[in-house]
Parts: structure tokens; sequence; C-alpha cells
């Protein structure tokens, strides 16, 4: 369905096509030259194809026009409509024109940005995109930036930091993944940086010159030069839960197209589901597959029907989650090194395949505090079908970085810390098992929690234990971790991007890349803001099934657990956030040990 209200319509709108038509006889080179941009700009679809070889479906050429005529553009589609293309598409349309438009492309991630940015380079060097080739000029692409000219303007895309996008100047920004972007940078960076227009110097000149002639009586005041806000912000995401920033700003851009009242700004909301699409346009086999858990099933409703929920229905809430979120700006945010004096306890669920649709080989590291007895989430590690040495060298970057006072790791994966032990990367900070057993209660808890206090050593290393997977613990640890965000217990920790103290103190920090799956200290911290959102995303996916025999399973849903997709949904990142949790309970319970009253065992008898 397609609305536009009233006060956007345009009266009297002529066809240009029909006048094009009309045309007769010859036209001199200015006259053709205007005639021409007139009709292509007016073709969207025919100058797309022409320039890059590219045939557009009429939906796409809806939201293209739409985003080049409105100041806020927002696409919330589902999963496989094509939201990185849609905008690569914009990018080159919006610059050839309208000569001298600098674009800025961002995301919670520069690796994000760099998706659009990369998009773009595999349009523009293919066959039949020739004349779009001759558009483009000089391209340079460092560490934290990617620029291409093109027509007197610039294509760039960039690290979204505060202070970052505060030293560039565009008149257009394009933000994926809306959904992920701190809400502070949106109001605070964002939404004013499009309210100083771009030709600014230009606009100053033009007033003066209309200030003389209006002084000596040559013109009159209503006949000053109206200038058009050209400004545009375009948002591309998913949909989210309904308590998030991105339905809040849905809902307030809605809001601002059924207002009857005209507003200096323009607004465009594109929604689209899987089954809005041309048939050939998706492939029905993944959506068959995904479909198989209900079309009702919320993660369904939001990834491909592009629809807001409100995430009370799972067992971990997400809405209690996010109440779980320290806010922006506060702390603690993520962290690639630990605080001096404070403690850390790690939990890995190992996995050695080497397939990238294979789980992930998974790390989630809780800082402690003994007083409240609470937990924060400040590092995770997550990454599927790598190689044994590179889980290694990750795990000896949080040994030198982080103080790690306890570690728990799968029972079936033990292996890895003694190869982690023998490897020279950890310099003597290696690592051994104590025996623990859990899984016990009452009496026999304490007893073992006893055996444990005398066997655990943190000089000598001696703070691994290994978890078994059974059923009844399985039960206790999630009923734990359940509960443990029930009552704020844990805690999952701000985005570092989003707070200009906390960012440039982690940037600023020597740390040793080569030992993290990253490329530099920027991605690495920008990758630790998404691991959190993506280990609470992969805790609200946990279902909870009874069998017949009344033991109780905590996994996806089946119809996530059928994909082979290299970007299948996971939950390892849950499990270590269970595993640490349960380890940080454990330790707790250790260090909170009553003690032990000595008896005598004989009576001193004076000798004469």
């Amino acid at each position: 369905m397609l609305y536009c209200p009233p006060k956007y319509e345009l009266k009297n709108l002529k066809n240009p096509n029909e006048e094009f038509a009309r045309i007769k006889g010859e036209l001199g080179e200015k006259e053709a030259k205007i005639s021409l941009a007139k009709f292509l700009s007016s073709n969207i679809g025919f100058s797309t194809e022409l320039l890059s070889g590219i045939k557009l479906a009429p939906y796409q050429e809806v939201t293209l026009k739409a985003m080049m005529n409105r100041n806020f553009s927002m696409c919330i589609w589902g999963r496989g409509c094509g939201k990185t293309f849609i905008a690569s598409v914009f990018c080159f349309l919006q610059c050839v024109f309208n000569p001298g438009t600098k674009i800025l492309v961002a995301g919670p991630t520069f690796r994000t940005a760099r998706f659009i940015f990369n998009n773009l380079e595999k349009i523009v060097e293919s066959k039949g995109a020739e004349l779009l080739a001759h558009a483009f000029g000089a391209k340079s692409k460092r560490n934290d930036q990617f620029e291409w000219q093109i027509n007197g303007g610039s294509i760039t895309a960039i690290p979204l930091n505060g202070e970052k996008i505060r030293g560039f100047r565009a008149n257009i920004l394009l933000l994926d993944e809306f959904l992920l972007l701190p809400e502070e940078i949106i109001k605070t960076v964002l939404m004013p940086f499009l309210v100083a227009p771009q030709d600014m110097k230009e606009r100053i000149k033009i007033r003066e010159i209309e200030d003389r002639l209006i002084e000596s009586g040559e013109m009159k005041e209503e006949d000053r030069m109206v200038f058009v806000n050209d400004s545009k912000m375009i948002a591309l995401s998913s949909a989210s839960y309904t308590f998030e920033n991105l339905y809040k700003t849905y809902s307030d851009w809605t809001n601002q197209i059924y207002n009857e009242e005209k507003s200096e700004s323009t607004y465009f909301i594109s929604q689209m589901a899987w089954d809005s699409l041309p048939g050939h346009m998706i492939d029905k086999t993944i959506i068959d597959e995904a479909q198989a858990g209900g079309q009702s099933h919320s993660s369904f409703q939001r990834e491909y029907c592009a629809q807001f929920t409100d995430g009370s229905d799972s067992y971990f809430s997400a809405v209690k989650m996010h109440a779980c979120t320290i806010p922006d700006k506060e702390s603690p945010s993520t962290m690639i090194r630990g605080d001096k004096g404070k403690k850390y306890i790690l939990g890995i669920d190992p996995s050695f395949s080497n397939s990238p649709s294979s789980d992930y080989f998974a790390m989630s590291l809780l800082e402690i505090d003994q007083e409240s007895r609470k937990n924060i989430l400040v590092h995770s590690y997550a990454v599927a079908g790598g190689d044994l040495k590179d889980h290694i060298k990750y795990l000896s970057y949080l040994v030198h970085n982080f103080d790690i006072e306890m570690l728990i790791i799968d029972n079936a994966g033990f292996q890895f810390i003694d190869s982690c032990s023998e490897s020279s990367l950890f310099k003597g900070k290696g690592f051994s098992f104590f025996d623990f057993n859990s899984d016990l209660e009452g009496d026999d808890y304490t007893l073992e929690l006893r055996r444990m206090s005398q066997s655990y050593n943190k000089q000598d290393g001696r703070i691994c234990f290994k978890q078994v997977f059974s059923s009844n613990w399985l039960r206790k640890a999630n009923e734990y971790l359940q509960a443990s965000v029930d009552h704020k217990r844990i805690w999952f920790a701000s985005k570092a991007v989003a707070s200009n103290s906390h960012f440039e103190k982690q940037i600023n920090y020597d740390i040793d890349v080569k030992l993290t799956d990253q490329e530099s200290v920027l991605e690495l911290i920008e990758h630790q803001d998404s691991l959190i959102h993506l280990t609470k995303k992969q805790c609200s996916l946990v279902e909870v099934t009874t069998t017949a025999r009344g033991t109780q399973t905590f996994d996806l849903p089946l119809h996530l657990r059928r994909s082979t997709s290299i970007h299948r949904a996971r939950k390892d990142l849950y499990t270590t956030l269970m595993l640490a949790n349960w380890a940080s309970k454990c330790y707790f319970d250790m260090i909170s040990l009553p003690t032990l009253e000595q008896e005598d065992t004989f009576s001193p008898i004076l000798i004469k």
C-alpha cells in the first residue's frame, strides 16, 4: 500500500514525459543538455539501467525517488529485501543528478559502512556500468575512512563515533543498521548535523546582495530567494523491539507524515516484508525454512515481516535485558582492556569445526563486584570456523589484558585449556584445573565449595573448572541466569563508541591486535559493542520445552536450528554468558564461606 499525505501532494503536476514528447525539431546544445537532465531525473529506472546496466523493480524506483525528494527517509525492510543494494544505487544517482553532493555512509561499525561502499564498487566495476565508471574519480582507502570522488562531490564511509563524524561536512547521511546506533549520537551529533546547510557561504553572499538591492529600492522583501533544505538523512534497518530507539524514531517520523500541518522538513517511510516483493526477487526455500517455526513467531515477524514486537514473549525477556543495559555514556562500557583493581570471570564454549557455518567458538567476560554480587558483561568473542591457533591467541590477549579470577569451560572442550598452557604466548600465565562438581546441593554443595577453596590457587593458575552439561545443571543454570536478569544481578555494558571519553580511553590503549580477530583497535572496539547486542539477541531467541518425561531443554526454535547458512542464528554467546554467570555464583559462594572454628585436639600439661 502506498500513502501520500495531502500536504505532500503537488497540485497541477504535469507528466514530464508528455512535455518531452511534444518537443519538435532540433535543440541547441544548452537546451538539449537541460532537457536530457530533466528527462533522466524524471525516469529513474531508465537512468539507472543506462548508467549501470541495472534494471530496477517498481518498488525500488519508488523508494529511490522518495529518498531523493525527502529530508528524512527510513526503510524498515525484511531480510533479503535489498537494503544495501538500494543504498548503493541511491549514492551514485544522488551524486550524478546533484553535483557537489557529499554523502557520509556510517553504521554501528566501520565494517557495516564499508559493506555499502564495497557494494557500490561492485556495481561501478560490473559489465554495463561503463558510463557510471566515468563519473567517478579518485578513490582512497584508509583504516578509518573510505572515500570516492564523484561529480564534484564525494561518497565517504566512516566509523561512527562522535568526534570522528563531527570533523566531517556533508549534506547527506546514510545510516545502515540504524537499530544498533547509539541514541545519544543520533540526538546530539547526527540530527544537529543536518541543521547547517552545505552551501552556507553561498547563501550568506546571496543575502548580502539582496540586502543591498532592497536598501537601494531595486528589490522587494518578498522577492528574496527561497532556499530549499536539501540535507538528507536515510536510515536503513530491519525491525526491532518496540522499546528500542528505532521504534521511537519510526513513530515520531510517522506522526510527522500524518500531521496535517506542513513542516520545513519532509519525511518518507517504507516498510516492506518478504511477501511484498516480486516472486522472482526472493528465495522461497529460505522463507519456507524460516516459516517452519510459524509466521507468528516474533523473530520471523521482525527479521522477515518488518514488524515491531514487544520482546516480552521469550524465556529471557528482551525488555528486562534492555533494562539491565547500562545507558550510553555511563560506566562501564565495553572494554578491550580491564580496569586496574577489577576482577573478571570468563566463560568458554569451544567449537573446533573449521566450517564457516559451524557453531561459534565463543567467550564471555564478566566484570564482577564482590560486594553487590553483580556482574557486567564487558567483552565477548565469537568466531565460526576459525583455527585453533587463533582461538589460543585471543585467550592469550584476554589473559594479558584482564585480571581473570576464574574460568569455566564446557567439559567437552577442556583440551583447549591444556593447549593454551603449552603455548609460548602465555609466558608462564597458563591455566590448570581444579575438581569441582557444581551440580551438588545443600550440605554436599557447601562441602564441595570448601574443597574448591582448598584447591583453587590463582597464583599457580589453578582457576579453571569443567562444567558437564547435564539436564539438571542446564535447568538450574538457566533459571539462575533468568533470575539474575529479573533481579538485575547481571548487566550489559554500554557502547564505547557512544561516549567520547570511553572511546578515547579505549582507542589509545596499546593493544596487540594481531592476537585478536580484528584488523585494528578501532574495529575491536566497535565489534565489542555489536557482540553485546548479539548476546542479548541470542538470549531472547532461547525457548524452553519440556519432554513427556518432564526434562526441560533450552534451545533455539526448531526452524532456526534447521538452518545451515553461514549467517544462521546461533546461541553460543548465550551459552558462555550462562556459564560465566554460573561461575560467578560459585565464586561468590566460595569467598562467602564462613570460617571454620579450629577445635583443640589436646590440653597442655605442665611437667615439673
